[in-house]
């Protein structure tokens, strides 16, 4: 075997486990692969979607390799030939930022109507590929291609058609995928050389890659069953990757594996380091995008907020504040606003209050959570009702100096009512310029016992056992989850004949299944969505990204949570009870914070049904420290929770906070830091 510098071969049609249920490679693999074999560059060519492209680039630069983003198209059948059902496939590559755009328009059109969403029913039209070519490079797909197919049939005049529209559409940036790592698969390579050179375009290798190993293939087998709901015996051959054939290649190969298979085509695999030179980086650089807000003529995002805030200061504080305090709150007004500047975030500002004041004056019950209650602007703009002055909050809590990312400004609205507030986003700022932050699901051992036993055609009754002989230890903090290990769980399984079923569930956990939709998450972008995030159509009806909240932050988009609570909710019914059976001019933010009865309710610990106060601990809590005040139930809240009170100061605190026992501190300097928490470091 001749040497080869493995910087000049490239895996160029590479599939994550984000090609849902058809590949089993986290991207973080792929790119230690890449890596570990000296590869310079590395494309990730998911089926349809662009799931993993932010988390590919971020493993590939962990790793030093350069990432090339693309995407494998599946295509209907070309004019004239709507008889041939088999799907064909294309590999797109982003050349740039121009290409990632394309590359995220035709994964939305093929994403984002019901009628094609899903792994099968996808299917992209010539037409629409044409519009969105810019940027782009264009594989003919290889083995799964309509080139090889239509070659494969004989048909070679409708397979030079394609090819002909192929080198119409992208000229120089088109090239025909030899996909050869077969003896027999020499002669369709020759043809396809052939096609090129017929063309004036070039040939590239193109090994598609499913897996990492080759013990892999028959976890691809197994999520072909569960993508299509089928027993793995009844699972027809075109339904899996190798077409049935078990001599066709579906893993990653070395360097020195590709030069062997490919060594009646040394100029395609030459190729390969053409081809990745001409992709650069692709995605945005996560320098904030933002919405484009109506702002007074004029006027920039800071100077907008500076009067926003400067009319509130005056509503919330200007008759009634002393000289003396008011020069404070100047102070202090002035020294957040110029915070908020140097980090850029006066759009966020302006963008959540304009949502807020839409929500109340259409009495939609809205509130705020976290340490946005810390903001003088926030609250000056009417974004948060919790005086940071009154409450001595600190706004450093909410954004200190050394912060880069955005801070959060949780919203909380009723559940029943959220959609309201999100129909008023769209209309403001535009329906194709919102959407739904997505999470990525993936498969937890129950989930995955079940869809295997039934991929192995286990009954309903068998499978409830395996399932309940195999309890999941989760817990939604990662810290507390203690996971099992397959040597465990075999040995609570009796029955050996279970034990593969048991081993094939294992291994595919944490494999991506589906996407979901955030609980609250929303993005807003200034122009087309497309232009900066792909999206999909969730099964409600509107769109979604199809990145996660991390990846999405990762690329400049911010996003603002608009929660639906219950809570909320129960409120609001219940002062519209109030209303109709007692007091027609009832408001709750009526009731004085100082209520008497109120007071005693909370000492008692009668708190079911009130928002995060209502478990037997919260109720404790209450109890212990006898609270009666809003003041009382901010420090409940932040003693009932793990730090303080592991810290074997609980004791210490309650006495104290209760008057049983003196306050002291270590040392007279600790007094204005900790006459708050009566002199006992606990939170």
């Amino acid at each position: 075997m001749s040497s080869v510098d493995p910087a000049t071969i490239v895996h160029l049609n590479v599939h994550s486990w984000y090609s849902l249920l058809s590949a089993t490679a986290p991207v973080e693999a792929l790119a230690a692969r890449a890596a570990q074999d000296g590869m310079a560059y590395l494309a990730l060519t998911d089926a349809n979607v662009l799931y993993g492209a932010v988390a590919f680039q971020r493993a590939c630069q962990a790793v030093d390799v350069h990432p090339i983003i693309g995407m494998t198209a599946t295509m209907e059948a070309p004019n004239g030939m709507a008889l041939h059902q088999s799907p064909g496939e294309l590999t797109l590559l982003a050349t740039g930022p121009e290409g990632y755009r394309s590359l995220c328009r035709l994964s939305s059109t093929l994403q984002g109507t019901p009628a094609r969403a899903g792994i099968f029913a996808a299917r992209l039209t010539w037409d629409e590929l044409k519009t969105h070519q810019q940027g782009l490079l264009c594989l003919s797909g290889g083995r799964r291609g309509w080139v090889d197919y239509l070659l494969r049939r004989g048909e070679r005049a409708a397979a030079a058609r394609v090819v002909s529209w192929l080198a119409g559409v992208f000229g120089e940036r088109a090239w025909l995928t030899i996909d050869c790592c077969r003896a027999e698969a020499e002669a369709l390579g020759r043809e396809v050389a052939a096609l090129a050179g017929r063309f004036g375009i070039g040939t590239v290798a193109a090994q598609a890659i499913y897996c990492l190993d080759p013990e892999a293939r028959a976890r691809l087998h197994l999520l072909a069953a569960i993508a299509r709901n089928a027993p793995l015996n009844a699972l027809a051959a075109e339904d899996r990757l190798d077409g049935g054939d078990p001599d066709i290649t579906l893993h990653w190969l070395s360097p020195q594996e590709m030069v062997a298979c490919y060594a009646a085509f040394p100029a395609a695999l030459h190729a390969t380091a053409s081809v990745a030179a001409a992709c650069q980086p692709a995605l945005p650089d996560g320098r904030p995008i933002w919405p484009v807000l109506a702002l007074p003529a004029g006027q920039t995002s800071d100077q907008a907020l500076a009067a926003q805030v400067a009319e509130g200061l005056q509503a919330r504080y200007g008759g009634a504040a002393p000289r003396a305090d008011w020069e404070d709150l100047i102070a202090r007004r002035d020294a957040e606003l110029a915070a908020i500047g140097r980090h850029g975030f006066a759009p966020l500002f302006l963008l959540v209050a304009d949502i807020v004041r839409y929500a109340r004056g259409r009495d939609i019950p809205v509130s705020t959570r976290g340490s946005v209650a810390n903001s003088l602007v926030a609250y000056c703009i009417g974004i948060t009702t919790v005086d940071p002055i009154e409450h001595d909050l600190l706004f450093e809590r909410f954004l200190n100096p050394a912060r880069t990312s955005l801070p959060d400004i949780d919203l909380d609205f009723c559940s029943v009512r959220r959609d309201e507030v999100l129909a008023y986003v769209r209309r403001t700022y535009g329906a194709d310029r919102v959407a739904l932050v997505a999470t990525i699901s993936t498969l937890r051992l129950r989930s995955a016992l079940r869809e295997t036993a039934k991929a192995y055609g286990l009954d309903e009754t068998t499978t409830a056992r395996l399932v309940k002989r195999l309890p999941e230890d989760w817990h939604p903090d990662p810290r507390r989850r203690t996971a099992q290990t397959l040597e465990a769980a075999l040995e609570k399984v009796d029955n050996p004949a279970l034990h593969p079923v048991v081993r094939a569930a294992f291994g595919l956990l944490r494999q991506p299944d589906h996407l979901s939709v955030h609980p609250g998450g929303v993005v807003i972008t200034p122009g087309p969505l497309t232009d900066i995030v792909p999206v999909q159509m969730a099964p409600k009806g509107f769109l979604i990204t199809q990145f996660d909240h991390g990846d999405v932050e990762a690329l400049g988009l911010p996003k603002i949570d608009l929660l639906g609570i219950r809570a909320l909710t129960v409120l609001a019914d219940a002062a519209e009870i109030v209303r109709t059976h007692a007091d027609p001019a009832f408001r709750v933010d009526a009731i004085p914070l100082d209520d008497a009865l109120t007071g005693e309710m909370l000492a008692r610990g009668d708190a079911i049904g009130v928002f995060q106060c209502e478990s037997s601990g919260a109720q404790r809590t209450l109890r212990q420290l006898a609270a009666r005040t809003v003041q009382d139930l901010a420090v409940a809240n932040a003693f009932f929770k793990p730090g303080p009170a592991l810290g074997g100061m609980v004791q210490h605190f309650i006495r104290r906070y209760r008057g049983e026992e003196p306050v002291s501190y270590l040392h007279p300097a600790l007094a204005p830091i900790l006459h708050r928490t009566k002199g006992v470091l606990i939170f």
